[in-house]
């Protein structure tokens, strides 16, 4: 996990309680190059929320090329998988079923390089400056009545 705050002690706590200490990194704040080459390290973005608006940390992920799991049912990563491949949905507050998807993904790598594949093309293909400039524009005037 790259980045720090005020739950670092509660994760710790929480990690050490569920027995996986040993199998996280807590690496703390790290300057921006530093953090995008972790990011761009990840075999996955994963980010099971019930409760992102939209979710740009996922087009983040998917535009430097990692795949991403959100949940089924959230307006973000609907939207997101409806635009295109490279995010899987799950079921949530489903924890079993979040690490058997976890679990597939992270042992067949030729499925997690065709999903990173699809995430950098959905992200190009729909969720550039220029794109989500244009279509905020286009929503505004539509609400100003005159789109």
């Amino acid at each position: 996990i790259v980045g720090d705050g005020p739950q670092r002690e509660a994760l710790l706590a929480m990690a050490r309680s569920l027995g996986v200490a040993g199998h996280i990194e807590l690496l703390g704040a790290r300057d921006h190059a530093e953090a995008i080459a972790e990011a761009q390290a990840a075999s996955l973005f994963v980010l099971p929320s019930v409760s992102e608006a939209f979710g740009v940390s996922y087009v983040e992920a998917m535009a430097a090329g990692v795949p991403a799991v959100g949940c089924r049912g959230e307006d973000g990563p609907e939207e997101i998988a409806a635009s295109g491949g490279g995010i899987e949905l799950v079921t949530p507050r489903d924890p079993a079923g979040l690490a058997e998807r976890l679990t597939a993904l992270l042992s067949d790598p030729a499925r997690r390089s065709a999903l990173a594949v699809a995430a950098r093309a959905t992200v190009e293909r729909n969720f550039t400056w220029a794109r989500c400039g244009t279509d905020t524009v286009a929503a505004y005037e539509q609400a100003l009545g005159r789109g």
